[in-house]
């Protein structure tokens, strides 16, 4: 009878020992994952550490069954003497093991939301309020107007600040009478168009496009407007319609084009009041839900940076998305490639 008891006794003190031979191996493990991240896998860190958790639960409750076996209590918890032979410092201790985050093993969610971009016009005529704007750390990509007396000044401030930018291209209005006035109107040979166009380009570093200024006649006409899309087809740029007549041919002749083409949908601050361009915005909003992703335009102008200043510390918690112009093309190619595989 003694001796059964001596052998089950002994079985489970083999069994013990396995169970800590087991726990120092997987913690082994762990500290090689922490200490040699670059080599192992984030699964296979992830993995070790619930590995070893779990063995160091394990153990704890069957050392419980032995309370009176001091001999493998000691080895286990580490509470041998000085004199005696310690393993390896490593073990994971129930107390001590890291917390497995559920959140942090899960991968990243993609953003759902319905997406906006806003651009602001007019950039290039006050340096103070460029600066300002820029310091919102907000996505939105700027259109400057080419010549002005701080066109360059504020194409550095926006790629200092991150921001893609438009070459903001005059162009010429139903109730201009005289071409000549605008960089680019209606009769102009088609050579003479390109050559201003790319000069245009060319007075600011790195335009990601252009967009019309004014341009109502302009982009109104087939002639006139396809030499502007033809020189950023052959620079790999894109072009936004302002639509600043409901007559424009302009988005129509960048898709024909193959390029880059977007279009506005509307202006927030036809009303230069903070009020009642954060109304109007409210709407677009509504609008962007609805549509999935929209484009609209406000201007460098005191009452918008207001606005724009509030927005800032909101945005992140709107029902859409904000994002820039470049942003939008990327997502909006993501999608069309998923459409073509389905």
């Amino acid at each position: 009878m003694g001796r059964h008891y001596r052998k089950k006794d002994s079985f489970m003190k083999g069994l013990l020992k396995l169970m800590l031979l087991a726990v120092l191996s997987f913690a082994l493990l762990f500290a090689a994952c922490l200490l040699y991240p670059d080599r192992f896998s984030p699964t296979a860190v992830n993995m070790a550490e619930r590995i070893t958790l779990s063995a160091g639960i394990l153990r704890s409750k069957i050392a419980a069954l032995f309370p009176k076996d001091g001999e493998i209590s000691k080895v286990i918890h580490g509470t041998a003497p000085k004199g005696e032979k310690k393993e390896v410092s490593a073990a994971v201790s129930e107390d001590k093991a890291p917390a497995v985050s559920e959140e942090a093993s899960a991968p990243e969610q993609p953003d759902k939301r319905a997406i906006l971009a806003i651009v602001i016009d007019d950039g290039g005529n006050d340096l103070a309020m460029a600066k300002k704007a820029a310091s919102l750390g907000m996505p939105v990509t700027w259109a400057i107007l080419p010549y002005t007396r701080y066109a360059t000044e504020t194409a550095a401030v926006a790629k200092d600040a991150g921001i893609p930018y438009l070459l903001h291209l005059p162009m010429q209005a139903m109730i201009d009478k005289d071409p000549k006035e605008y960089l680019v109107g209606k009769g102009m040979d088609r050579q003479t168009i390109k050559a201003i166009t790319a000069k245009a380009l060319d007075s600011l570093p790195s335009p990601i496009g252009i967009n019309n200024h004014r341009g109502s006649l302009a982009t109104s006409d087939w002639d006139t407007i396809v030499p502007v899309i033809d020189v950023l087809r052959e620079r790999g740029l894109c072009f936004m319609d302002s639509r600043t007549s409901d007559k424009s041919v302009a988005y129509k002749a960048a898709q024909a084009a193959g390029i880059t083409a977007f279009r506005n949908m509307g202006f927030l601050d036809g009303t230069p009041d903070k009020d009642s361009i954060r109304a109007r915005f409210d709407e677009v909003i509504k609008t962007t839900v609805k549509r999935g992703n929209t484009i609209v335009i406000c201007h460098f102008r005191p009452a918008t940076l207001l606005f724009l200043e509030d927005l800032a510390g909101r945005y992140r918690d709107l029902p859409i998305r904000l994002v820039t112009l470049p942003e939008m093309a990327e997502i909006l190619s993501k999608d069309q490639k998923v459409e073509e595989e389905w």
